[in-house]
C-alpha cells in the first residue's frame, strides 16, 4: 500500500489513534506522577520541532492500516 495516498477515513483513523496516544504520554502520565502536564507539553513541543528541523519535515509514517 502507497502510504502517501491514504484515504480519508485511514487518515482520520490514525489521527484519533495518536490523540490518545499524545494525551496519555503528555497529559495523563504527568498527572499520575505528580508532574506539571504544561512542562511536559512545552517540552514535548520542543522536541517535535527539533525533530522536525533534523529531519527536514520528512516523517515516518509508524502506523499501518
Amino acid at each position: 500500500m502507497e502510504t502517501n495516498h491514504l484515504t480519508v477515513a485511514r487518515k482520520t483513523i490514525v489521527g484519533i489513534q495518536f490523540l490518545f496516544v499524545a494525551f496519555g504520554s503528555t497529559v495523563l502520565v504527568p498527572l499520575l506522577v505528580g508532574l506539571d502536564p504544561a512542562t511536559a507539553l512545552f517540552t514535548a513541543s520542543i522536541g517535535t520541532f527539533i525533530f522536525h528541523m533534523v529531519t527536514k519535515g520528512k516523517v515516518p509514517i509508524f502506523f499501518r492500516l
